[in-house]
Parts: structure tokens; sequence; C-alpha cells
């Protein structure tokens, strides 16, 4: 008989009514085992809280980093079970095509956007089907703790709150050539992304970081928000069927 498989959730908390609504209370996760990470007093950057989860993780396991405000509408077991435990995989991701003018961004996979009092914000769908993605928003990041372990692979701490997964993903990319990869299944996120001066002096140090890379990598914050690559080139978010045109002329 084959076991069921391991899922941890684990997420930095400090709203803890916010977490029983999406996580702890939530039907869906009760054959999965959540981890809560208190930071009602500290306020230590999400990166070392994880880091600290990774370090002790000893079993063999998917593990699930999400927010505190992620909501599964199903059975992340069943999502989980038949995918490759060589990729990372998250719901939601952006992906970067290099074409020869310019390059064009593109939305993959899933996620219902709800505020904080429950009220249907929008929802996004992916302009493509699942596949590679460059990076994940920071709302859930899918790993096997087999892949971590084999590759060290850990969150930069200087990243204190923000584009940490993105961060996670290049460097998964850069150094181990470890692919990321949208998968779609129904889930909520009681919050959105926003940019403000935080946000911008993360992004400046994140593309320093990158500044040398061979790859252009996009961050799903802000849509047209890259860094790697050629900083230099034009680049577009495709949403509409119009700009497949644009597309076209780019390439020629």
């Amino acid at each position: 008989m084959r076991m069921p498989v391991n899922v941890k959730v684990v997420s930095v908390v400090r709203d803890y009514e916010m977490y029983a609504r999406c996580l702890s209370g939530n039907p869906c996760c009760r054959e999965l085992t959540l981890v809560p990470l208190d930071n009602r007093t500290g306020n230590l950057p999400v990166p070392v809280l994880y880091n600290r989860f990774l370090d002790t993780c000893t079993e063999d396991c998917w593990i699930v980093f999400c927010h505190e405000d992620w909501q599964p509408v199903c059975d992340l077991r069943q999502e989980l079970e038949p995918l490759d435990k060589n990729c990372l995989y998250g719901p939601v991701g952006i992906y970067l095509e290099t074409c020869d003018r310019a390059d064009f961004l593109y939305i993959r996979g899933f996620v219902a956007q709800f505020r904080k009092d429950g009220r249907h914000h929008k929802t996004i769908h992916g302009v493509l089907p699942d596949g590679p993605v460059d990076t994940f928003d920071c709302q859930c990041l899918m790993v096997h703790s087999s892949l971590v372990r084999r590759y060290g692979l850990r969150f930069d701490e200087r990243l204190a709150f923000d584009l940490y997964v993105e961060d996670f993903c290049a460097a998964a990319r850069e150094r181990f050539d470890i692919e990321s990869r949208s998968v779609t299944f129904p889930c909520r996120h009681y919050s959105s992304g926003t940019i403000g001066e935080r946000f911008r002096k993360t992004l400046a140090y994140v593309q320093d970081k990158y500044h040398g890379s061979r790859f252009r990598h996009a961050s799903i914050v802000g849509h047209l928000n890259t860094f790697g690559g050629d900083p230099q080139k034009p680049v577009y978010n495709v949403r509409r069927s119009w700009l497949t045109r644009v597309r076209r002329f780019f390439k020629k």
C-alpha cells in the first residue's frame, strides 16, 4: 500500500486569527502537518525563520512555505504527490520569454485574491498553461526536502520581507540549474503585493546581486521588475491577445 504524501505547511505567523481562518481551521489542511513560526514578538525577517526550519527538517516530505493569509481550497497531498521532486513549485508565477528585440512576461498559475475583510479583489488566471516560470510570488513556495538537502538550498536572510522567494528561485536556477514550475489548483490569498520604498530598496539589492547573470529573472510583484540579463532591452507584460502582434513584431 502506498504511504500518504507527507506535507509540512510552514508559515511565519503574526496574526493567528487570519492563520486559523486560512490554515489551522481549514478542513483542507486536516491531514497536513502545520508548522506555525510565531513572529509576534521578534518580528524577525521571514527568511531567518524559514532557514531555521530547514536546518532542523530531517524528514522526507514536501515543504509548503506560505503566508499566514494564503489558503488552499483542496487537498495539497493530491496536488503534490505526482510532481517531480527535482523542481520548485508554486500556485502562481511569472515566465519571461527572451526575444530578439524585447522580452515578454507571462503569468502562469492561479490564485483568487481577497481583501483582508474577505471581499473579493481579483482573480489571477495564467495567460499560459502550467509550465516553467522564472519566479513565484512569496505567498507560496513548494519544495521537497530531498532537493533542499541535496543542494543545501537556503533563503537569503538579507531579504527581510520582500523577494525572498523570487531570490530562492533565481539562486536555485543560477547555481544548480533547478527549474521552477507553476502548478494550478484552487487557492486564495487574503492580501496583495504593494510596491513601496522598502520593496524598491530590496529590488535594488537583488538587481545588484544578479547584475552579472546571463538570465533575466522576472518578479511577479510589479510584473515589469526584473533582475539579471540585459536590463536595457524593453520588457512587455503580455495580458491581452492584441499584444501577441507586438510580440511577433519584436521577434522579427
